[in-house]
């Protein structure tokens, strides 16, 4: 897993998992968002990367199954899941 060195980090978590967005790496490809087999992720109204580049928000965290398709799909390494510890 490769965590962000600067810059904006987007974290959203359910009880469950926690999607983070490292805003600066994502090209607005839109990968992540096309696979995401429960829709959590939409593209950015608001926000660009300094490149102005338009970062997925995880907008229906609740969905989230920790499947992880939208981290293995970034071709950026821009987001990544982690399971939310329970303790």
């Amino acid at each position: 897993m490769l965590a962000p060195s600067s810059g904006l980090l987007i974290q959203r978590s359910n009880n469950k998992f926690r999607v983070n967005v490292i805003v600066d790496r994502c090209k607005e490809c839109g990968i992540c968002i096309a696979l995401c087999p429960t829709r959590v992720l939409v593209k950015s109204n608001t926000l660009f990367n300094r490149y102005g580049f338009r970062p997925p928000e995880p907008l229906y965290i609740e969905k989230c199954i920790g499947c992880r398709l939208c981290e293995y799909s970034c071709p950026d390494f821009a987001l990544f899941v982690e399971k939310v510890s329970s303790g």
